[in-house]
């Protein structure tokens, strides 16, 4: 919920300092930088120490963020901010999945969708907050509004939050592998090729496109409902992904997502309306989750002795695409305004080719 307030928030401020595209995107892919790396690094020592401590650390890492972003009065110091931000986002995530797939037992899936259903909701609500503050208080207000409630679940956090005992079981231990060889590599590829793909695409709808919304004179509240429909499409589609898994497998799930990627990306680069703009958002809402639902699950699978290693890896995928994903879309923007969303378009269509090879590749060994 305070990722999705403040991401709302920063692009916006950003350009209420005059700060071109090109710096806009710069400001996001600073993050993407430091998630390129720090959540392997943070997943691979939350291994060998209590993944409550990382918890904790990171939602107070995220209010000395928000601090930063409220003393903010030019671009460098919202790139600083960008780096404490998204250090304390990559020190969270890898912990936290850690934890859940600990204490998921054998439902591995239905912990992890229930996981998806929690923060893709919160990331519905932030937004719409941030919007909402920006517009009936003033353009800091989602920075407060982050840093009060940042506070209040670190505290909540050592309190009550509980850390299971590892286990391994030889048995689950043997699945888990049995379900790895299965899978396969030619399946793991397409998965890493669509984490880059939806967290690129992503990057750009977060970082660039409300600075772009806000040149087109629509309002910061709107902006938050265009973002809100994008969240919600991403929940119904997370409540469904065990079901679009059971139909189309996980092939299927990254290759519609590819397709729908494109679709978006070259409606929203001819869009200029508001209600267009919300389809566009619910159809990267609906490819977002697709991807995400079936990249994590097989990543997560394939690492059973090392969850914390394994949710690192994953997350720092997805840092690399928030960093490849702003820095090219703000680059492009510079020459033509909605450039980054056909750079999408060519993106998705290049990615849903290599994981038709990659599949027929699968079919034919």
């Amino acid at each position: 919920m305070m990722m999705g307030a403040t991401t709302i928030a920063v692009p916006i401020f950003a350009e209420s300092l005059n700060a071109s595209p090109l710096i806009v995107g710069v400001i996001g892919s600073a993050g993407g930088i430091i998630y390129s790396f720090l959540p392997f690094v943070a997943g691979t020592l939350c291994d060998r120490m209590r993944r409550k401590v990382f918890v904790v650390a990171a939602l107070a890492l995220y209010g000395c963020s928000c601090v930063i972003y409220n003393l903010a009065e030019d671009a460098p110091m919202l790139v600083f901010a960008k780096v404490i931000e998204w250090s304390s986002v990559a020190i969270f995530w890898p912990a936290v999945e850690a934890l859940l797939a600990d204490s998921s037992e054998s439902r591995l899936e239905e912990t992890l969708k229930r996981f998806n259903l929690s923060w893709g909701s919160a990331m519905v609500i932030g937004p719409l907050v941030g919007g909402f503050l920006i517009t009936v208080w003033y353009i800091k207000a989602p920075f407060i509004f982050s840093m009060f409630t940042s506070i209040l679940f670190g505290a909540l956090s050592v309190i009550l939050l509980k850390e299971p005992a590892i286990k391994h079981d030889p048995a689950t231990s043997a699945e888990a592998k049995q379900k790895k060889a299965k899978e396969g590599r030619y399946l793991l590829a397409s998965g890493l090729a669509s984490i880059f793909l939806f967290c690129s695409i992503d990057g750009i709808i977060l970082t660039i496109f409300p600075a772009y919304a806000s040149q087109l004179g629509i309002s910061a509240f709107n902006i938050g409902l265009i973002m809100f429909a994008f969240g919600a499409a991403r929940v119904v589609a997370f409540s469904q992904s065990n079901k679009a898994e059971l139909k189309i497998g996980k092939t299927g799930m990254f290759l519609l997502s590819s397709l729908i990627f494109g679709a978006a990306s070259l409606l929203i680069a001819f869009s200029t309306t508001l209600l267009l703009f919300m389809l566009c958002c619910v159809l990267f809402g609906v490819g977002s989750a697709l991807a995400y639902a079936a990249s994590i699950t097989l990543i997560l699978a394939r690492g059973e002795a090392s969850r914390g290693r394994a949710a690192g890896t994953f997350e720092s995928l997805i840092g690399i695409g928030y960093f490849a994903g702003p820095l090219i879309g703000g680059v492009v923007a510079e020459h033509l305004i909605t450039a980054p969303y056909l750079f999408g378009f060519f993106l998705s269509m290049a990615v849903f080719f290599v994981q038709l090879l990659l599949e027929r590749i699968s079919s034919d060994s």
